[in-house]
């Protein structure tokens, strides 16, 4: 969904309508005007002039809900590749570009579907295609749906739709699946709709919402939704450059159809349809209406035609909110979508892995919740389709927090987006980490792909392109296949606390996935520090007869522990994660980046305010220097993750007085009242030891 334009263009617009002449047609418009815009309209027996071409380049001997199998990659077109100048900076993608970068996509990467933004010829585009290349031409603005954007061809753009079909055949003959991005809900305004229905010429008056005056509907970003042309109003859910279409006119609604048609016959295997929520508007609401359910119940019936089985995924934004998103998978009488992009289990998965490593973090309840937010397919014929990013606003690409994340924290997200039982969608450039450019809004988004960056990755075994492909090559698996697109979920409980409040401690998730036949289990350390020992409530893991870690740190102790209703696991370097097969011992390692051997270890006491003095690690010794003023009675312990999860202080039979030069021991036992002692008999420069091999500590000057 386009959710940017920018002020100039609107001024522009509307300097544009302001100029328009008078409808040539006055009888027309004057009937028009005196309608009620929720009125039926049009002729049932509608047939779109626009002749449909034969049935060809289908995909072949696909199975029924192909697509829950699938991996799609998201290609922002005139940003992917260009063919021209080998430079999407200076000159705007192609279709062929995409065609050369197949084996990148399917090989390189993994995924073996391709999901296109909009193509068609639209108005905010540019005068030429180096000048596309420079501005936010977002396609989304369509001015002609069956004619495609000449700045997608190479050369002059004469052949842009012979070499998108080149594309489509190509695509097939790797056995891989392509669907394109409809615009449903609106068109430009230099749509010749448009510019027919505001005319009052040829029969298209009520192709769009009209009024005399307009009422208080807001658009999407609260603005006034109705637009002044010639001395009347029409209504834009979006932006005033983008006018809404009449469901309510029998003519739309069968030419929108024809629209879909057109491009499945020309060998497209689905669509994903954009802005779903606002087509057809209620005195009550603009959005989520009855109505619009039941036009997509109508389309379904023209998807489930082929004989070469086509689907349709929708972007409802929605989140925090279940109920609503799934009415769109329809009823089993009226089904609608087969997917519905999900846009509640992105962001909870970065913030979480972002906050690990903060104190904060342990005290304070995030908006997002990582263990509550992670869903599977409802069924084996509908689907879930996940991701981290995408073309708007909802976040920022992953690589813009890697200096916060650290390298292992983008890896942990990515992979935390892509092992749970959903279709993974992967937004082009989020698989090499690419940052977000320098433009405003959703422009930055959508900026060049970095090839560079990809070739080097390519060639690096622990990159994060490698790890998405090793584990899009476990998701397609013959053994796992199956487990990835109708597995079932059980998230476990984490039942560790924090020491200091103790409160449900949030730096770790574990959950698992199975079927009649498999059984995997998935365990994360959200922190950017080791955790020694995470522990879970019970899940049945004692009926397993052998297991074998498939991703995670293969050289630390892997096992799993059964103890007192607790399972639990040692030894896990920061955002490591750990892919578990429940159901085979003989299992190797698919991918392992994570070293444990980054030891820590912080002072905490009076004299930083209880902050964090990191120890330097020295053999077995860490060591901090601090200054001490003499009489004062210092309180502190030791802190091995800067969390307080794991903090070493007193044991249970000291007072917890410690001397200078005196070696004492330490204890991990949790609880209040458990500091250490000590008063300088002189100020100065003290240096805090700490061994992490014996757990005894000294006090030096």
């Amino acid at each position: 969904m386009q959710r940017n334009i920018f002020k100039s263009v609107l001024l522009v617009s509307f300097a544009f309508f302001s100029a328009c002449t008078l409808p040539s047609n006055e009888n027309e418009k004057s009937k028009e005007s005196q309608s009620d815009y929720y009125e039926w309209t049009g002729d049932k027996n509608y047939k779109s002039p626009v002749a449909l071409p034969e049935i060809t380049n289908q995909s072949e001997n696909l199975s029924a809900n192909w697509w829950k199998t699938s991996a799609f990659y998201h290609i922002w077109i005139k940003s992917f590749k260009d063919s021209d100048l080998d430079d999407c900076s200076k000159n705007c993608g192609d279709f062929r570009g995409i065609e050369d970068s197949l084996d990148y996509i399917q090989n390189d990467l993994g995924c073996d579907a391709i999901w296109l933004s909009p193509f068609w010829d639209c108005w905010y585009k540019g005068g030429s295609n180096a000048e596309s290349a420079r501005i936010n031409m977002h396609g989304y603005d369509v001015n002609d749906f069956y004619k495609v954007n000449k700045f997608f061809g190479t050369g002059d753009g004469s052949n842009a739709e012979a070499e998108l079909e080149s594309l489509i055949e190509a695509c097939h003959a790797r056995g891989m699946k392509i669907i394109f991005d409809f615009v449903p809900n609106h068109t430009s305004h230099e749509n010749q709709w448009f510019l027919d229905s505001s005319n009052g010429k040829n029969g298209k008056s009520n192709w769009y919402l009209w009024s005399n005056s307009p009422n208080n509907w807001k658009n999407t970003w609260g603005a006034d939704a109705w637009h002044n042309k010639n001395g009347r109003y029409y209504y834009a859910a979006f932006a005033d450059t983008q006018p809404d279409l009449n469901y309510r006119n029998y003519e739309v609604r069968e030419e929108m159809k024809n629209v879909v048609r057109y491009w499945l016959n020309k060998g497209f295997d689905g669509l994903r349809i954009d802005a779903v929520r606002y087509l057809v508007e209620t005195k009550i609401s603009q959005m989520d209406t009855t109505e619009t359910h039941a036009w997509f119940a109508e389309l379904r019936k023209v998807i489930d035609e082929y004989k070469s089985p086509k689907f349709m995924v929708c972007e409802a934004w929605i989140e925090g909110n279940r109920t609503a998103l799934d009415r769109y998978f329809g009823t089993d009488d009226k089904p609608e979508f087969n997917m519905v992009l999900d846009f509640d289990q992105g962001k909870p998965i970065i913030e979480q892995v972002l906050a690990g490593g903060t104190d904060i973090y342990y005290n304070k309840v995030f908006q997002y919740d990582a263990t509550k937010k992670i869903f599977a397919n409802p069924n084996e014929s509908q689907s879930y389709g996940t991701f981290l990013g995408n073309h708007d606003e909802y976040f920022s690409r992953i690589g813009d927090y890697e200096s916060n994340l650290t390298n292992k924290g983008v890896h942990q997200a990515t992979a935390l987006s892509l092992l749970r039982p959903t279709v993974p969608f992967i937004y082009y450039g989020n698989e090499i980490a690419q940052k977000s450019g320098n433009e405003n809004g959703d422009f930055r988004l959508r900026q060049p792909f970095d090839w560079t960056r990809a070739i080097s990755q390519k060639n690096d075994e622990s990159s994060l392109l490698n790890m998405n492909k090793a584990l899009l090559t476990l998701r397609k698996s013959a053994e796992y296949k199956d487990l990835f697109a109708n597995g079932k979920l059980n998230v476990l409980n984490c039942n560790m606390v924090v020491t200091t409040t103790q409160k449900p401690w949030k730096g770790a998730v574990a959950y698992t996935i199975s079927n009649a036949s498999q059984k995997l289990l998935v365990v994360a350390n959200l922190t950017n520090n080791i955790q020694s020992a995470l522990w879970f409530s019970d899940f049945g893991f004692s009926e397993s007869n052998g297991y074998s870690l498939i991703v995670g740190n293969k050289d630390t102790d892997k096992s799993i522990y059964f103890k007192d209703y607790n399972t639990i696991f040692h030894n896990f370097a920061p955002h490591e994660i750990r892919v578990y097969d429940l159901k085979d011992s003989t299992k190797s390692c698919a991918f392992d980046i994570w070293d444990w051997s980054t030891a820590t270890m912080y002072l905490r006491g009076t004299m930083n305010n209880w902050g964090t003095t990191v120890m330097t690690l020295s053999g077995n010794e860490f060591k901090a220097d601090v200054e001490l003023t003499t009489g004062t009675v210092y309180e502190f312990k030791f802190d091995e993750f800067n969390d307080w999860t794991h903090s070493y202080g007193k044991p249970a039979d000291s007072d917890g007085t410690v001397t200078q030069n005196t070696e004492f021991d330490t204890s991990d036992n949790p609880g209040e009242g458990t500091n250490f002692k000590f008063t300088p008999a002189e100020s100065g420069t003290y240096t805090f030891i700490f061994n992490k091999e014996t757990l005894k500590a000294k006090i030096s000057k």
